[in-house]
């Protein structure tokens, strides 16, 4: 395992806020896009940052910047796909900074294109690192932090895609569910440790797979106002950090098993599915009839 680690002298750290003093955190896929905005974000607010990526120069320029800015970073080129990856990703945040407070699980990588014309390889390459990286990495943190006093914070990150049934992304879609059926579960199992599990599922996101997702769409025929449209109301990668770092902060501490998104300006709490439109048959049991004017009335 090889890993690069930075510390500045005493006269660059008034950079840094201090909200997060004394706090490590791990962030998964943080060599670009929405990682790189956690870890900077994070480092902002004082805290030791574990960059980890598989392209290992990817997560060593982001080590640079949060070092340029006043903070403190290791990299960690491991991958999240198995549970030995998953392990070292941990190892370093304890070798390197003595804990592990926060892990956030954001890496991924996924393969597209029309359901019926994907293989079982490109299934399996989508839930290998989408879900299954996500499993690894809050399992292992979650073994690290059952031995603190403080217990710890996991930030599961995940997709609108798993509900809105987005064209050529079942994969996606499939293993983001995946990942907030894994938070619920987890937030309840830990929650004797004194660990929080939260999900964050930010918005289409002016990274670069979000963007070339944009022409794809105009290539399916999606008429070139609409995907300006699409493109011009995108949030940059660093309006959506915000939730992901008060997520560490005391009063973040408080929640656990809950879902959220944010933009620049709004923020949504998404509910699990609710009983509200429940319909009691009219005889002791459901006959096709019955039900044929029970979902009538349903509002779907």
């Amino acid at each position: 395992m090889q890993n690069r680690h930075a510390d500045l002298d005493g006269e660059q750290t008034a950079a840094v806020s201090g909200l997060l003093d004394g706090q490590v955190a791990v962030i998964t896929g943080a060599g670009r896009g929405l990682g790189r905005a956690y870890a900077l974000a994070y480092s902002r607010e004082g805290a030791a940052v574990v960059v980890n990526d598989v392209e290992a120069g990817s997560a060593a320029s982001v080590v640079d910047e949060i070092v340029a800015a006043g903070g403190r970073a290791a990299a960690s080129p491991d991958s999240v796909a198995t549970p030995p990856g998953a392990a070292a990703i941990v190892d370093s945040a304890l070798e390197h900074f003595g804990r592990l407070d926060v892990m956030i699980t954001n890496a991924g990588a996924d393969r597209r294109g029309p359901v019926l014309d994907l293989t079982a390889e490109d299934w399996e390459f989508t839930l290998g690192t989408h879900l299954f990286g996500m499993i690894h990495c809050s399992v292992a943190a979650g073994r690290a932090m059952r031995h603190q006093a403080e217990g710890g914070v996991i930030v599961n990150i995940t997709s609108g895609a798993f509900y809105a049934g987005v064209p050529q992304l079942a994969p996606y879609g499939v293993a983001k569910g995946g990942i907030y059926g894994l938070m619920r579960a987890l937030a309840v199992e830990l929650a004797p440790f004194g660990i929080t599990v939260n999900g964050v599922a930010p918005p289409m996101t002016a990274t670069p797979p979000v963007l070339a997702y944009l022409e794809q769409l105009a290539d399916l025929g999606v008429p070139p106002d609409q995907v300006a449209l699409l493109r011009d109301g995108m949030p940059q990668p660093e309006d959506v950090a915000a939730i992901t770092v008060f997520l560490a902060t005391e009063a973040g501490r408080r929640l656990s098993g809950q879902l959220f998104t944010m933009t620049k300006n709004e923020l949504t709490v998404i509910s699990p599915p609710s009983d509200a439109g429940t319909v009691t048959a009219p005889g002791p049991a459901w006959t096709l009839a019955d039900l044929s004017a029970a979902i009538a009335t349903l509002p779907m």
